[in-house]
Parts: structure tokens; C-alpha cells; sequence
């Protein structure tokens, strides 16, 4: 690897989350803001708060249900350079149903889209093997999709694996009696229970491919150092599914005060909850060691690491101080391995401290802590 390449960042990677997010509110939210729904079955439609996971739509006499859509992002360049797309139908599921929970639905179904520049009759097959696998997961149906052939669009080399993309929208429903979540009742001294991920998931990866591949030199070939995992295994891990563990929850009577599913922005993400309150995580589990090998071949810092990727977390449950037992042992029973990583405090800003990693942040950026 070379020490003198220039430090990678989420922009240089092509990534620019912050102007991305301006963007959105001057040119693209005035005008969204202002549809609604015609018909009268439709009395409210929600954004539970801003930056949140799902929107819920209540059609009475029925549960609210809460909408999402999500795609795979640029991990599917990795996946056809590997020639492997089963994990990208998994992480499709995942992405979209993992923010589900966080409102407190229960998933019920997903529609997918896939774009792509010519159509791959075996190529497909692995992806829908993949969709039906992340379904069967997460206890949803897929009862319809949409394929749109696009070649002038998405152009691949002749004679390789096809170029497309693959976007998710799924629909669930919040079970009458539950209150939706939005993380409006944390409070201080409230205590954050982390489940570990399987990896980067389906975030950062403009990032992790700039920094091992363009900068650090490595092919998918080459093995993540003291694992005997091959990059393409490490990278193409699929997402890991969190319903089981919501429902683990949801049925031993827990008060989740607040889920958070820890995608793009990493543990940042604790901060989109609704109070008014800040999130002091003293206890984080190291970091699997290919999150290491992206900072060392990229020279990435600390602050950008914990900004892009889920660095070891895949979910987040905030508890009061009297169902930490409960919920840890609700999440034992469903297989899991909840860490007890911080807890809320008082101070005002919605914030997430990293002392552990001297670094403190807001929004979308860490800081390092002087």
C-alpha cells in the first residue's frame, strides 16, 4: 500500500452526503411537501420526524402503515465484478424492512425495480434467489416487481456480467395498541443496546472501493489480514436482517423507546431520533478487521470511518434502565448478541460522543474531541 496517497473521503470517493442533503431541501422538498392524497380514505400522512426511517399513511379503519423505499447502492459494481448477486437481493430486503422496524411495523411486503442494460436470464435468477431469501427472513411477501431494460442508460462491456441497479419499496403495518415509534420518549439515563452487523452492509462503498482498490492497491482476491477472509467474501456479505429481533421484542412486551437502524451515517444515525437528548456510546465493541483495512489503505480518519460506515453495528435499541434485562434476554432468545454500548444523557443537541474513539458529532460529521 502506498502511505503517500492522498487520504480518501466520502466526497473524493464521490460522495457528497452534505450537499446532497441541501440539495434535497432547496430544489426537491418545497415541491414534495406540497402533494397530498385526494381521496378522503386517507386522513393523515406522517413523517414521524425529520430524517426518520419510515413515513406512515393512517387509512382508518386500519393500522397506520408505514412506506420505505431503498436501494443497494454501489456494492452491486462489486457484485458484478465478482460475478456473485445473490447477497444484493438479501441486502434489498434488508435495507428497506431494517427501517421498518424502527417505527415499530411489522413488515408485509416489498416491491422491487431493477434497471439494468440487457437482460441475463441466470443473472436474474440470482438476484430474485436472493430477494426470496431476505423475504423469508424478514416474513414478507413479494408479490410483484418491475424490470425495465435500459441499455442506453447502464452500458457494460460486451461479453460481461450485465450493469443494473435495484431499488426496494416496502410497505408494513404498526399492529393496533402499538404506539409508533419515533424516539420522542427517550430520556436520560435510558440505556442503548447494540447488535453487532455482518459487516459494511450496503453502505460506503463509493468510499471502501476508492480506498483498497484505487489507493491501497488490493483485488477481491486478496485476504483481509488476521481473518483468512477474502475481500470479495468481507465485501459481499449480505446485510443482516433485524425483524426476528424486533419481533423478540415486541412480544416479551418491551418498551423500545427507540430502534435505529445503522446504515449510511453509522452510528450517527442514533441522533435522527426525536428527543431532544444526546447519545454517549462508552463502551463500543472493536470494529471486525475489514473496517480497519478500508482506514489503513484509504488513510481515512477516524471521524470519516464512524460517519460512513456502521463500524460493527447494525441496530440499535434504546431501553430504559429497568428493561435492559428483559430486552437483552428477548434478544438472546432470538439469537442474537446485544452489547450494552451507552447510554442517554441530559445534555441538549441530539449529539452521539465516541469517547472511546475521541470523537463527538451532529448531523453528519464527527469531530475529533480536543
Amino acid at each position: 500500500m502506498d502511505s503517500d496517497q492522498t487520504p480518501s473521503s466520502y466526497a473524493s470517493a464521490g460522495v457528497d452526503e452534505e450537499h446532497e442533503q441541501d440539495v434535497f431541501a432547496r430544489a426537491m422538498r418545497p415541491w414534495l411537501a406540497r402533494t397530498k392524497v385526494r381521496s378522503p380514505m386517507v386522513t393523515q400522512i406522517t413523517g414521524l420526524a425529520s430524517g426518520y426511517f419510515a413515513t406512515l399513511m393512517h387509512i382508518p379503519p386500519g393500522p397506520p402503515l408505514a412506506l420505505t423505499t431503498d436501494g443497494v447502492g454501489t456494492k452491486i459494481l462489486l457484485a458484478r465484478e465478482a460475478n456473485r448477486w445473490e447477497p444484493i437481493g438479501i441486502d434489498c430486503v434488508a435495507n428497506n424492512v431494517n427501517d421498518l422496524i424502527c417505527v415499530g411495523a411489522v413488515p408485509l411486503a416489498l416491491l422491487d425495480y431493477m434497471a439494468t442494460d440487457r437482460i441475463d436470464e441466470a443473472v436474474l435468477a440470482e438476484v430474485a434467489r436472493g430477494l426470496y431469501l431476505g423475504a423469508e427472513e424478514a416474513g414478507i411477501a413479494i408479490p410483484g416487481g418491475e424490470i425495465a431494460q435500459i441499455g442506453a442508460m447502464l452500458a457494460s462491456a460486451e461479453g460481461g456480467p450485465p450493469m443494473l441497479d435495484l431499488v426496494g419499496t416496502a410497505i408494513g403495518a404498526v399492529p393496533p395498541g402499538r404506539t409508533p415509534v419515533d424516539g420522542s420518549r427517550v430520556s436520560p439515563g435510558d440505556v442503548i443496546l447494540a447488535l453487532p452487523s455482518s459487516g459494511l452492509h450496503s453502505n460506503g462503498y463509493s468510499l471502501a472501493r476508492q480506498a483498497l482498490f484505487e489507493l491501497g492497491g488490493l483485488t477481491l482476491a486478496d485476504q483481509v489480514p488476521g481473518t483468512g477472509q477474502r475481500l470479495v467474501d468481507a465485501l459481499l456479505a449480505p446485510t443482516r436482517i433485524y425483524v426476528r429481533a424486533a419481533e423478540a421484542l415486541w412480544e416479551a412486551g418491551v418498551d423500545s423507546r427507540g430502534l435505529v437502524h445503522i446504515s449510511g451515517g453509522g452510528l450517527l444515525n442514533l441522533a435522527r431520533l426525536a428527543a431532544d437528548v444526546c447519545y454517549e456510546l462508552d463502551t463500543l465493541p472493536p470494529p471486525p478487521p475489514i473496517f480497519a483495512l478500508i482506514a489503513e489503505a484509504g488513510r481515512i480518519s477516524p471521524a470519516t470511518m464512524y460517519a460512513t460506515f456502521n463500524m460493527g453495528t447494525g441496530l440499535c435499541v434504546v431501553v430504559s434502565p429497568s428493561e435492559q434485562q428483559a430486552a437483552t434476554d428477548a434478544l438472546k432468545r432470538a439469537g442474537e448478541e446485544p452489547v450494552r454500548v451507552g447510554v442517554v444523557t441530559d445534555r441538549p443537541g441530539r449529539s452521539v460522543t465516541l469517547p472511546s474513539a475521541a470523537l463527538t458529532g451532529r448531523g453528519d460529521t464527527f469531530q475529533t474531541i480536543t
